[in-house]
């Protein structure tokens, strides 16, 4: 008989109130629902959390996570809610990792697009939206089919198009000095429907939590998503998110994250253009000081000919920061005609912040055209210098030339109104540069 194997102890704590716990998560009547959960937690159970001595984690360490960070997500209390900054008219509210119905607006929703509740639906045994088409599945994403609680489910009929962005909003307010949540969120978009979504994760600043979202992402042929996500977590949170996306024919992903939050994040994106003429296009920008660490990690999967890729993240960092970013372009065999850009900046404000890049192209056929670059460097001291010799305050010239690093990766974003909003969120971040 082998070994067993010795987990971390915030491991070993989800293993052992497994059983406790699963009687209190939605569908837990349902016995499809219960056996997917199993299977879940059987496979994290074999992983763990990762370790720096898995690769794609080498650059990002969850030790201060797995030492005994843990909880469960209260029931909301929506008292002393913050405000939307963003105005739109459809709105979607989670608190404490719980729908809360009354912060939310979705009776504004046309007909033809449809906006529910992960819980509401497992309640009723909807198993066929959380199965897992990997045999394999990353350890987090793994951990979260086994406890997920709540999440959205969002579903767009063919030939939908919906201007205004939707915004679902995930809060976390104190409560207990330990708590997780583990979101499941699952779009679904039919042949030439047309939506936009914008994800914001926030918390209250000393507030230790740790967030697990899972977003499952299929587009149908000729429909177009435009999904962007601001991270604003707590300064003591962690937050490890998991995005995969399936891409048919003529489909288009566009992407930003933008992230100025959380203790340790991570943001793993995995793309898969499964038809001809599928476009992903992935953009972000993280903006850390003090001790933050930021993680993008992104993987690329041109499945088959003619389809396109581009990506382009860029850093600022302060003080002790540190950031990551590692991004694959894999193109499989015989996947003629495809074009797949990659590129990372990062601009570092003091000598003690850092960043790690990781660019990889692995490609098995001939016909591409595909580039990769990365760098990082310090503001141009004779940009600045310039600027000071016509009369520009030394602070307004960093932020002018901080500016002029962020503009080009802002401009990517589509969205007239969503642009706007982050290019508000970033001038504040440099307002305490």
């Amino acid at each position: 008989m082998s070994e067993m194997k010795t987990l971390t102890p915030l491991a070993q704590t989800y293993v052992d109130r497994f059983d406790a716990a699963r009687a209190a998560l939605p569908g837990s009547g349902n016995e499809r629902i219960a056996l997917i959960r199993r299977d879940g937690l059987d496979a994290f159970a074999a992983k763990d959390f990762p370790g720096r001595k898995v690769e794609e984690w080498r650059f990002t360490n969850l030790a201060p996570l797995t030492k005994g960070l843990d909880g469960t997500a209260e029931k909301a209390a929506n008292a002393d809610l913050p405000a939307p900054e963003f105005a739109t008219p459809h709105v979607m509210t989670f608190v404490n990792g719980q729908f809360a119905p009354a912060e939310s607006k979705l009776d504004t929703l046309p007909k033809g697009v449809r906006l529910t509740s992960l819980a509401e639906e497992l309640e009723e045994g909807s198993a066929a939206l959380i199965e897992d088409s990997d045999a394999d599945p990353r350890a987090l994403v793994a951990l979260n089919t086994a406890f997920m609680a709540d999440g959205y489910v969002l579903e767009a009929a063919p030939g939908v198009t919906l201007d205004a962005p939707i915004l679902i909003r995930f809060i976390s307010l104190p409560g207990t000095a330990e708590n997780a949540r583990h979101m499941r969120n699952i779009i679904r978009l039919g042949e030439k429907s047309r939506l936009t979504v914008i994800e914001e994760h926030g918390g209250t600043d000393g507030h230790a939590y740790f967030a697990n979202p899972v977003a499952d992402i299929r587009l149908a042929a000729d429909a177009r998503l435009n999904f962007y996500k601001y991270q604003a977590e707590s300064d003591a949170a962690f937050h490890l998110a998991d995005t995969d996306v399936t891409l048919a024919e003529g489909a288009t992903f566009e992407n930003f994250a933008l992230t100025t939050g959380a203790r340790l994040a991570r943001n793993e994106l995995e793309t898969r253009l499964t038809g001809a003429g599928a476009t992903s296009i992935l953009n972000g920008a993280y903006l850390i000081r003090g001790k933050q660490h930021a993680d993008t990690t992104t993987l690329t999967r041109h499945l088959v000919a003619e389809t396109d890729s581009r990506q382009v993240y860029k850093g600022i960092l302060d003080e002790e920061a540190h950031g990551v970013f590692q991004g694959k372009i894999q193109i499989v065999k015989d996947a003629q005609k495809v074009a797949g850009d990659q590129l990372s900046r990062a601009l570092l404000l003091s000598d003690t912040a850092h960043v790690a890049v990781k660019p990889e192209l692995e490609i098995h056929a001939d016909d591409v055209k595909c580039s990769h670059g990365a760098s990082s460097g310090e503001l141009d001291e004779d940009a600045l210098f310039y600027l000071q010799s016509r009369g520009i305050e030394a602070t307004a010239a960093r932020k002018m030339l901080i500016d002029a690093f962020l503009a080009d990766v802002l401009e990517e974003v589509s969205n007239e109104a969503v642009r706007a909003y982050f290019a508000d969120v970033t001038a504040r971040w440099m307002d305490r540069v």
